[in-house]
């Protein structure tokens, strides 16, 4: 069938249109699995720029394409009526038919148009299609190389990011604590840092590798006065020592309430300390506490649910690590303890195709340890069943239950062990 006979005439065709047209109208597609498509087309979506409900829909037409279409002689063709997937969606059938386009010159889909424009497939006794017209998952095949190439680099691309990121909070973090030890000396130092960081014309990379020079000097400053300090100091046996005074309990306690943790830290940093706010992007809780379970926030119980600490009753991030494998091997992090977790958010969320505001809502409801906790499950259910529809709706509907007091997330941890 040619590229004309395919797209009807209603429709805008474009440069990418008519290549995912090209492809689907070729006759040696490449024998592909389902597993092997839908696992490469999620991992490729944010690379690609597909969010959203252009992402809710293509996990329903790789939840409704059948398997065995992928088999050589047959064709992965999905009949659905944009008002079906609008109603699945909860969008207007404008906004489906937008995601489609998007799909399709995204190489992911080609339109298989009838003559009347209906989608429908007709199937021979064997389950073959004899005549299949609606969305093609053709050009995916032919592009599934390509995809998971793209998927790789993007990845590279995160962890890059990621790592200047700690990078620059590491470094800017060093260089505030000399300044405030030692104001004259590296005072310059803490402003330079500060007009790095807010930096924008430049990568990530750029300000890390910027910020490293910069606390490089800043060391090699302190070596020198710590020398300079220690040539000064009497020696062992000199006398006008003062001796040592014994606190009482008291003092200790007021010593204890003005030595703020991270948390109070960001709580008092002033509003247009851009450089502050930088430093306290990845502050770590004080205490050597081991953090086998997230520290419990103190928060209303919701009415008629549950605390968000209770919801996370016999979940342990020992037990998420032995759960989530797969999360772990996919986005290249070992959840060693909650704050790794919870800094790997981002990366989840978009692999199962979660808005930042959707995300956002899940941690004022249950905090945020809840919500990374759901949303690490989710990510694993959804990579090891790639026909799960809506990964996004699977992680609300597990916020709400918990809402309700109705979550057993251990339970789940439990079977994904198993």
């Amino acid at each position: 069938m040619s590229t004309a006979q395919q797209i009807a005439s209603f429709r805008k065709v474009s440069a990418g249109v008519l290549a995912s047209a090209h492809l689907a109208a070729q006759d040696d597609r490449p024998v592909v699995l389902k597993k092997d498509v839908s696992l490469a087309l999620k991992r490729v979506a944010p690379a690609l720029g597909i969010d959203g409900t252009a992402y809710h829909v293509l996990d329903i037409l790789l939840g409704l394409v059948q398997g065995d279409d992928f088999k050589a002689g047959r064709r992965p063709v999905v009949a659905i009526s944009n008002q079906r997937l609008a109603d699945y969606t909860r969008k207007t059938t404008r906004t489906v038919t937008r995601c489609l386009k998007k799909l399709v010159e995204a190489g992911i889909l080609a339109y298989r148009d009838s003559p009347t424009g209906r989608r429908f497939v007709y199937r021979g006794r064997a389950g073959e299609a004899e005549q299949a017209y609606g969305l093609d998952f053709t050009p995916a095949c032919f592009n599934l190389e390509a995809f998971k190439q793209q998927a790789d680099a993007f990845q590279r691309r995160l962890k890059a990011e990621q790592e200047a990121k700690r990078t620059i909070t590491r470094l800017s973090r060093a260089i505030a604590d000399m300044a405030e030890a030692d104001p004259a000396s590296f005072h310059d130092f803490f402003t330079s840092a500060q007009s790095v960081v807010k930096r924008d014309q430049v990568t990530l990379a750029e300000r890390a590798e910027m910020l490293r020079s910069l606390y490089e000097e800043a060391l090699a400053l302190h070596e020198a006065n710590s020398d300079k300090s220690n040539d000064k100091m009497s020696c062992a046996g000199d006398i006008d020592v003062s001796p040592l005074s014994i606190t009482t309990q008291t003092d200790s306690l007021r010593s204890n309430d003005e030595r703020t943790c991270s948390n109070e830290q960001d709580t008092n940093l002033s509003a247009d300390n851009g450089f502050a706010v930088e430093m306290a992007l990845e502050r770590e809780p004080c205490g050597a506490r081991t953090e086998l379970q997230p520290p419990k926030p103190q928060a209303a119980r919701p009415a008629g649910g549950k605390l968000p600490e209770t919801n996370l009753d016999g979940v342990s991030i020992g037990l998420i690590r032995a759960a989530c494998t797969q999360v772990q091997s996919e986005i290249g992090l070992s959840f060693s303890d909650w704050s790794r977790l919870c800094q790997a958010a981002d990366h989840l969320r978009i692999l199962i195709g979660l808005s930042p505001a959707g995300y956002q809502n899940a941690v004022e409801r249950q905090g945020k340890f809840l919500a990374a906790a759901c949303l690490v499950v989710v990510a694993e259910k959804a990579l090891r069943d790639p026909e799960i529809a809506s990964p996004g709706g699977y992680f609300r509907a597990m916020i709400d239950r918990a809402g309700e007091g109705k979550l057993h997330l251990h339970k789940s941890l439990h079977g994904l062990v198993s």
